[in-house]
């Protein structure tokens, strides 16, 4: 897993969501996550992303306690994580994270963005 940079519209969708701990992105083979996360975490992603490979594209709540959440939506052949404290409804992030990724798909900038990441 890799770490990615403040200039990512990753990072501005994290600053700009109070809620947001963490996003990973999964695609063509490679993982990208904002920001670096522990090795703990990494391996537990890494387990969600081999599971969720084989599944069809759709939204998922993958883990619900008292302090966070995780959510994650497949397209295509890329998986978004979102990792999240639990001080704002799911339907809230759910709202916010499926917007992200439709903007930043639309807009152009995610494929810019992938292709920076994941095509080296």
């Amino acid at each position: 897993m890799k770490s990615g940079n403040s200039r990512t519209p990753a990072f501005k969708f994290m600053q700009a969501n109070h809620f947001v701990k963490s996003v990973i992105i999964h695609k063509n083979n490679k993982t990208t996550c904002f920001p670096n996360i522990e090795n703990g975490k990494k391996h537990y992603f890494e387990s969600i992303i081999a599971h969720y490979k084989k599944h069809t594209p759709g939204s998922h709540m993958l883990l619900c306690t008292q302090k966070e959440f995780i959510y994650l939506y497949k397209k295509d052949e890329t998986i978004y994580i979102c990792e999240c404290s639990n001080d704002i409804s799911v339907s809230q992030v759910k709202m916010e994270f499926n917007t992200f990724i439709e903007d930043s798909n639309q807009q152009g900038k995610f494929p810019l963005f992938l292709t920076s990441f994941f095509n080296r």
